[in-house]
């Protein structure tokens, strides 16, 4: 991190007394460095030093922004320049004051000189929950629903949803040759984002049937439950904004209703 400029908003975690900013792509979390901090950061090219992020690696993580005003309108402080601070607003009458958009798809922004008695903003950390460890416990879950996918068979019924909200919910049906899955849209659960549904390959309702769908033919083999189970916890994390797999409870029956127990979900 260059620590003569003040770090664009984001996520970041503190290691050390250090704030690194978080970084990471598919299965992969790490922090960077332009120095080896100690023998946990390993050389990188030729300018950088990593220090991969385990799951259960404890460190506080933070989302950290700049919120203010600017003449009265609500801005945020992005970044600054040997000339003063880079600031952005969403707000459509910004162009009066000078702001200007980079981009038809970004937010309007403006140069504004230290000292500027007109700019007013605080530096905010706002504590989140581990990204790296909550990934870690879908993917955990993940493979624990597919395996329970097996006992969902003929008249058995299965629903998974949120403690806090049981509208919030994927349900299974098992039939003779088949596994149907359903989840609720925004009609049921509010707020839920059906663009994500609709991403995972979720089947969207019609006049017949008012859930989005999904269906497995059985026999099935173990990546094709697996494929399932990914879409399912799809809809619960991105639709729903379940944040874990410990806000989740169950139910399972089989008809005649008798309680039925799935030991790999409790």
């Amino acid at each position: 991190m260059n620590p003569d400029r003040i770090p664009a908003p984001g996520r970041f975690v503190r290691y050390r007394e250090v704030e690194y900013r978080l970084q990471h792509s598919p299965g992969k979390w790490w922090i960077a460095s332009d120095h080896e901090v100690d023998e946990s950061f390993t050389k990188a090219g030729r300018r950088y030093f990593v220090r991969q992020i385990g799951h259960d690696d404890v460190l506080d993580c933070y989302d950290l922004s700049r919120p203010g005003t600017y003449r009265g309108m609500p801005v945020e402080v992005v970044t600054d320049s040997p000339h003063g601070y880079w600031v952005t607003t969403r707000d459509p009458m910004a162009d009066v004051q000078g702001f200007e958009r980079a981009d038809h798809r970004g937010p309007l922004q403006k140069l504004i000189a230290f000292g500027d008695p007109e700019l007013q903003f605080t530096v905010t950390h706002t504590p989140v929950p581990v990204p790296w460890k909550i990934a870690h416990d879908w993917e955990v879950f993940t493979e624990r629903l597919t395996d329970a996918f097996r006992d969902v068979t003929d008249g058995v019924f299965l629903i998974v949803h949120a403690a806090a909200d049981p509208r919030r919910y994927v349900q299974f049906a098992g039939a003779p040759d088949r596994l149907y899955a359903e989840a609720p849209g925004a009609d049921v659960a509010k707020d839920a984002d059906e663009f994500q549904l609709r991403r995972f390959d979720w089947v969207a309702p019609d006049v017949a049937q008012p859930n989005w769908t999904s269906e497995l033919r059985r026999p099935a083999l173990t990546k094709e439950f697996a494929q399932l189970a990914r879409r399912c916890v799809a809809a619960l994390h991105e639709a729903y904004g379940i944040t874990s797999p410990e806000e989740l409870r169950y139910r399972a029956w089989r008809e005649p209703a008798t309680a039925v127990e799935f030991p790999a979900l409790d």
